[in-house]
């Protein structure tokens, strides 16, 4: 499903490469959480999988990206839009319509998809989150854990392949971040969907099928069904060797 073959990005003016040396393999209906402290290049992973990277922050990207067998070098992001779908951490400065219903809808609309067909998902995606009271909403009313359901919503609505997600629980509490987690997490066991996620909420892990930890642009370690915890103590184990290298 996504697919990193030697993967290194350095950003135009950038003395060394932001990431070096990626690779791993994500397979299809799996979550997997991108770890680690601020800078050590998550988000440029993330970004490769989309096609923001290169094709929008500029720089070099050395390597293989695949996604859904397409190379992201010479698929520009459009050209991901019917298999990759964003959930990122400010729904309301991305939404584009003013109603939730019309949020689920104007995805698809932008897909191509048939009125039957687009119908017959957002009636699904509604029940599925348990937005079904709020269709008729202003999204400028909504709670901002509100918000980021009708996000994961619009992204399940249009039934991509894969999702990605850019600290989709940071601006929200603990409450309200545990209820999206568990709406990523039903999305990938009821769905099929392939979730790859960046957080620097720990409490995420227990959600993921497996965590990558980042450090210094390389991935360090590889934790299968991790808890918080263990989380945790793997972030303060890499810290310590930080300060005592």
């Amino acid at each position: 499903m996504i697919r990193f073959e030697e993967v290194s990005v350095t950003y135009d003016g950038a003395a060394e490469p932001t990431v070096r040396g990626i690779d791993f393999e994500v397979p299809e209906g799996e979550l997997v959480l991108l770890a680690g402290p601020s800078g050590v290049g998550k988000s440029t992973v993330l970004g490769a999988v989309s096609g923001l990277v290169p094709h929008f922050t500029g720089g070099t990207l050395s390597g293989r990206v695949t996604v859904a067998g397409r190379d992201t070098r010479t698929h520009k992001p459009r050209e991901l839009a019917d298999v990759v779908g964003t959930v990122g951490q400010d729904p309301l400065s991305h939404f584009v319509t003013d109603t939730v219903e019309d949020e689920l809808a104007y995805g698809m609309e932008s897909l191509g998809l048939a009125p039957d067909v687009m119908r017959r998902r957002v009636e699904e995606t509604l029940d599925l989150l348990g937005l079904s009271e709020l269709r008729s909403r202003p999204l400028a009313t909504l709670s901002g854990g509100q918000q980021q359901r009708v996000a994961v919503a619009r992204a399940l609505a249009a039934r991509p392949e894969i999702i990605f997600g850019d600290e989709p629980t940071g601006n929200l509490d603990s409450r309200a971040g545990a209820e999206v987690l568990g709406f990523l997490r039903r999305s990938v066991d009821e769905l099929g969907q392939t979730i790859v996620m960046v957080t620097h909420d720990p409490v995420a892990a227990s959600y993921a099928d497996r965590v990558l930890y980042l450090a210094d642009g390389r991935i360090v370690d590889e934790m299968y069904k991790p808890t918080a915890e263990a989380v945790l103590d793997r972030m303060k184990d890499f810290d310590a060797r930080g300060r005592t290298s």
